[in-house]
């Protein structure tokens, strides 16, 4: 898996793409912005934390939302991933050391803002690389080692 979420980024970052296509699909991303959480593996645990793009106009940024049970950076304790039954698991594509974003949204979409997340994953995240069921609803998720088209705020 990690090997497809390398090639995942490599795509979406080649130099081939032109210019204009790379700015719709930034846009796109912030019109219709999917969950994204980044995973890490921490003392053999899994810990998360959700990102978010804040911004006007053009000057956009990612941002990680602070949960109340997190630490100062962001972390949390995600003791129920393995509940929602990943398919395939994420634990063989997190090492420790590292950290991987997760990109989600419902596979069945109930909304024209649900449809266009689910396009906005295809389209600037890459392919979905498996599902996830969570509140009873299929999610399809794509796992990537950075985040797109714009700058993170620690």
């Amino acid at each position: 898996m990690q090997a497809y979420a390398d090639q995942q980024t490599a795509l979406r970052t080649d130099a081939s793409l032109p210019k204009d296509d790379l700015q719709e699909h930034c846009d796109q991303l912030v019109a219709a912005t999917p969950g994204v959480e980044e995973l890490r593996i921490n003392q053999g645990a899994i810990e998360s934390r959700q990102w978010t793009l804040l911004g006007n106009g053009s000057d956009h940024r990612w941002v990680f939302v602070r949960a109340p049970d997190s630490s100062s950076g962001g972390w949390a304790p995600k003791p129920g991933l393995d509940k929602l039954n990943f398919q395939p698991p994420l634990e063989p594509a997190l090492t420790p050391g590292s950290s991987h974003f997760l990109s989600y949204a419902p596979v069945q979409t109930d909304s024209l803002d649900e449809s266009q997340k689910s396009d906005t994953i295809r389209q600037v995240f890459g392919t979905a690389q498996g599902e996830f069921t969570w509140r009873g609803r299929a999610y399809s998720y794509t796992l990537t080692p950075e985040l797109p088209c714009f700058p993170q705020l620690q």
